[in-house]
């Protein structure tokens, strides 16, 4: 009876030994690696350029705010003055077509401009109005020479978003840059994700022009709805 009992006891202290023992290394469930933050470039003019990435600061920029929210490495490529048709800094840097180069490979590539596009530098370096038709050409060549980067660096062209925010400042020619934008960006065309913008009322701006806090919020926020409808 003794016998029987320690045998038991036996049995009983084994079955709990293996039931507390760890698991062998076969059987370790694997911990995921954490998902690479998404990167972004911005393209743009001083609607970019103007702002910082300084969160809660009045300076901080709308492409800030997106980065932060998304969790994402952000690369600017911005400077007052620029467009598709005209240098920026006075005439004396670059338009965006002279930015192809600088662009790398990145999960998002948003194109910010359009509200210097009426004018171009000539070369003298002297700002200068531009007929309508040749301001329609200079962003149609531009979005066609932006394809073909995209294309070799193996940027889906859904992921190119197009963007062309305007205060009330010039407001009917804002209209039509916009116009030309849409219209180039579409699937017929270049095939971008063109990022619709109402007017910027004066209390989402500083100058008419540029947006102020909660501007550059309501930017943040249309693109990354846009963003997170994408495949």
């Amino acid at each position: 009876m003794l016998r029987a009992l320690a045998l038991s006891v036996a049995a009983l202290l084994t079955s709990t030994l293996a039931l507390a023992a760890p698991a062998s290394a076969d059987d370790t469930v694997p911990t995921p690696a954490p998902a690479a933050a998404p990167t972004i470039t911005v393209v743009g003019d001083s609607i970019t350029s103007w702002f910082r990435d300084e969160p809660g600061s009045v300076s901080q920029g709308w492409w800030s705010m997106l980065a932060r929210e998304m969790g994402a490495s952000v690369t600017t490529l911005a400077e007052g003055g620029s467009g598709m048709n005209v240098r920026g800094n006075n005439c004396h840097g670059t338009t965006f077509g002279q930015r192809l180069g600088a662009l790398q490979k990145v999960d998002y590539l948003i194109i910010q401009g359009g509200r210097n596009d009426m004018y171009t530098c000539t070369s003298k370096g002297v700002k200068k109005s531009l007929p309508q038709l040749q301001r329609k050409k200079g962003i149609a060549s531009y979005l066609s020479r932006l394809g073909r980067r995209v294309d070799a660096l193996g940027i889906p062209r859904e992921r190119v978003l197009v963007m062309s925010p305007w205060g009330k400042a010039d407001r009917r020619r804002g209209y039509q840059i916009q116009s030309y934008l849409r219209l180039y960006s579409n699937r017929k065309h270049e095939g971008f994700t063109y990022v619709e913008t109402k007017t910027l009322p004066n209390s989402l701006t500083l100058d008419g022009k540029h947006p102020n806090r909660a501007g550059s919020t309501y930017l943040s926020d249309t693109v990354r709805r846009v963003i997170a409808s994408l495949p």
